[in-house]
């Protein structure tokens, strides 16, 4: 599927073998044994899904920082695994064809 002739639809409920995209935040190490992590930046994922459940597992696409700083922590052909509610928050969008 290339990105020339891909839409991208808000997706509030994927099925599985959906391809979807959303942002999630770039987390640095936290400073403190018990300290919170700071944000450092955003990353855009793009993947597959191929399990629902209480997590959602995916197989990564494309992981680019969008904004900020920090390291991508995700690369391209890792599985993954993130609640629903992560998505969601992260303006979760599906592909769509022309």
């Amino acid at each position: 599927m290339s990105s020339k002739d891909t839409n991208w639809l808000p997706c509030p409920s994927p099925e599985v073998g959906d391809t979807l995209r959303w942002n999630e935040p770039i987390f640095a190490p936290p400073n403190r044994p018990r300290g919170k992590p700071d944000k450092k930046g955003e990353q855009r994922v793009t993947a597959i899904l191929r399990a629902t459940g209480e997590v959602y597992v995916l197989d990564v696409i494309e992981a680019q920082r969008i904004s900020g700083g920090g390291e991508v922590r995700v690369k391209a052909g890792d599985q993954i695994r993130r609640k629903p509610t992560s998505l969601t928050l992260g303006a979760c969008a599906k592909a769509t064809t022309n």
